[in-house]
């Protein structure tokens, strides 16, 4: 493995892993083997909050302007550990944010990677995925990212523009394999966006 491959997966692990959870770097051999076929996902639970994790505490109530933070915390109900994998948010996870009975439109720039990145597999290609292991009844936080930038934002890697007063819905959609396979729906969550 080279020297900027070793500071990239040190970099994403920091980046992507959870405190207590188990992350392991994937070989080029193990992507292929690391599907959610291998997990019954019926003993899966995804859950959202927006806030917790490493954005203590969870809330509901965000002021326009403000960043709005998503985490994901994924449950084994099952008896027995099982492995799945964490290759980046924009392979694994589908937000889904409803505004006043409408479906409010990803930034068009996360739009067209999402584009970009099903149509090239860069996934399968470019990513240093790692596997999480998820012990029996331990809920493990295993992605966060911003669901909506702020106003003030330095970076633009919020799935959605900031986002304007109102109420909204939110469910996500998760993968459990690396780069592709089925999308397995999270809770539905609220939270209101104050003046």
């Amino acid at each position: 493995m080279s020297i900027a491959a070793l500071v990239l997966l040190t970099i994403f692990a920091g980046s992507a892993g959870a405190e207590g959870s188990a992350c392991v770097p994937l070989e080029p051999t193990q992507q292929s083997n690391t599907s959610s076929a291998q997990i019954n996902s019926n003993q899966i639970k995804i859950s959202i909050a927006t806030g917790g994790g490493p954005y203590q505490p969870a809330k509901d109530t965000f002021r326009v302007g403000e960043s709005v933070p998503l985490v994901i915390t994924i449950t084994n109900t099952g008896s027995q550990p099982v492995y799945v994998c964490e290759s980046g948010t924009i392979y694994q996870d589908r937000p889904q944010l409803v505004k006043d009975g409408n479906a409010v439109p990803y930034t068009s720039s996360r739009q067209s990677m999402v584009e970009e990145a099903e149509h090239d597999m860069t996934c399968k290609k470019d990513n240093l995925p790692q596997r999480i292991l998820l012990r029996p009844n331990e809920p493990t936080v295993v992605d966060w990212f911003n669901l909506a930038e702020g106003a003030t934002s330095l970076y633009d890697d919020g799935w959605y523009e900031a986002l304007p007063a109102g109420k909204y819905t939110l469910t996500s959609r998760r993968r459990l394999s690396c780069c592709d396979g089925p999308l397995l729906e999270s809770n539905t969550i609220s939270f209101v966006v104050v003046p």
